[in-house]
């Protein structure tokens, strides 16, 4: 993309996405669905209180926070010098806590308000890009993303089979991807559009990935479900 002011130019297509308080919002040109609208409202609701909320979600399905971001820093111990891609990374917490100045980080989200949080929280300290896009359409050439973190998102994403096809087309060959999923619906949440996911139904969202090729291994603390994919050795 060419960079015209405040505003980006996509050379192949010629759209014209413009940019707000640091984050390129390229929602503006591109249409999302019923179900993302939804998404994208509740999420702007809630992004004052997003930190808090994810905390209380955690611990409330018996998972320590301590466990939960000792789980997120191992993997992001081999963050540095990497490029590091968030889908769905909401205002950057507890992500932003543990990423290396050595590293570039691409933040996604469809929620520019959230995003807004995310830019005041990291947008000064570190190598780091926010878009507001949906994670169904990554605006980024194959196979140039090194880590990529997918954090609750996938309880969330009404498409989470498309996403993760899109994560699987721009993580390199020798990348990796490191996520969260909750198992049980969270306390006085029932009715609500995030859903809890098993196991199986993590494998079976990741059948992009070849298993002839990628590794995938599974934890689970209380109620939260952690996830790492690599290439087997």
């Amino acid at each position: 993309m060419a960079r015209n002011g405040e505003s980006f130019t996509c050379s192949r297509c010629g759209r014209v996405f413009p940019q707000k308080n640091g984050i390129i919002d390229f929602l503006s040109s591109f249409p999302i669905s019923e179900e993302q609208k939804i998404v994208q409202k509740n999420f702007d609701s809630m992004s004052d209180t997003y930190d808090n909320t994810i905390v209380r979600l955690v611990e409330g399905l018996g998972c320590s926070w301590r466990t939960y971001t000792g789980k997120l820093e191992g993997f992001m111990a081999k963050a540095g010098g990497k490029v590091i891609l968030d889908v769905g990374c909401g205002t950057a917490f507890p992500a932003g806590s543990f990423i290396p100045q050595t590293s570039i980080y691409v933040g996604l989200d469809i929620s520019l308000q959230m995003l807004e949080h995310a830019q005041s929280l990291l947008g000064g300290s570190l190598n780091a890009a926010f878009w507001g896009i949906d994670a169904e359409r990554i605006p980024l050439p194959d196979s140039c993303i090194d880590l990529c973190l997918v954090l609750m998102g996938l309880n969330v994403f009404p498409n989470p089979e498309k996403t993760v096809e899109e994560i699987r087309r721009v993580v390199k060959r020798d990348g990796e991807v490191f996520g969260t999923a909750f198992m049980q619906q969270p306390q006085g949440d029932e009715g609500s559009h995030e859903r809890p996911l098993s196991v199986g139904s993590i494998r079976k969202t990741f059948a992009a990935f070849d298993s002839s090729i990628w590794d995938m291994s599974v934890e689970t603390e209380g109620g939260i479900l952690f996830f790492n994919i690599n290439k087997k050795l």
